[in-house]
């Protein structure tokens, strides 16, 4: 990949659900195009210890299969290396502001909320207590969707983020699109 062809992907063809690509190609930026896992954790991470681990599970997660399926990255024993040829100084400081760019956009429509998640120490709700959950309500408590209409999620109704338990009696089924739209905002029991 050139550096044009990054240019081109970064402005154009990239679409992001989080900040996470822009990132992660401005850190291989920074890091001269090549770093592991745990050195983009970091990074991601900033100085915040406690969330090096989470990062490197999210950059496993993604971004790092999507970037793959771009040709921008490849992956090998846990480093990750930028797949652009013959990058100048000047191509790469270039690259980084349109990643600085995507993430100001991004946030900016997002709110600085969108950091929240990885603010918290959150224990996601286990597979035999989501099993109990949807059994006993089996449709979306709002709207009323089955899981034939849209995916069901168990929805924590007090926030884990405003103090919210994992206790039954804090936990509802929303279909995805009722979970995104109450998100953290309310205590709202919709049962």
């Amino acid at each position: 990949m050139s550096p044009e062809e990054l240019k081109n992907f970064l402005k154009s063809k990239m679409r992001m659900s989080h900040v996470y690509q822009p990132l992660l190609i401005r850190y291989l930026l920074d890091a001269g195009g090549s770093a592991s896992i745990r050195q983009l954790a970091v990074g991601f991470a900033s100085e915040d210890e406690a969330q090096v681990t989470y990062y490197e599970n999210r950059i496993k997660e993604q971004p790092v299969p999507v970037l793959q399926r771009h040709g921008v990255v490849d992956s090998l024993n846990e480093v990750i290396n930028l797949k652009v040829e013959n990058i100048s100084f000047e191509d790469r400081l270039e690259l980084r502001a349109i990643c600085e760019e995507k993430i100001a956009e991004f946030t900016a429509k997002r709110g600085i909320g969108l950091w929240n998640q990885m603010a918290i120490n959150v224990e996601p709700v286990g597979e035999s207590l989501r099993y109990e959950v949807l059994k006993r309500d089996r449709i979306c408590q709002l709207c009323g969707a089955t899981n034939e209409d849209e995916r069901l999620q168990v929805d924590h109704i007090t926030p884990q983020s405003k103090g919210g338990s994992n206790d039954i009696s804090n936990l509802q089924v929303l279909c995805a699109p009722c979970n995104r739209g109450k998100s953290n905002r309310d205590d709202t029991d919709f049962r």
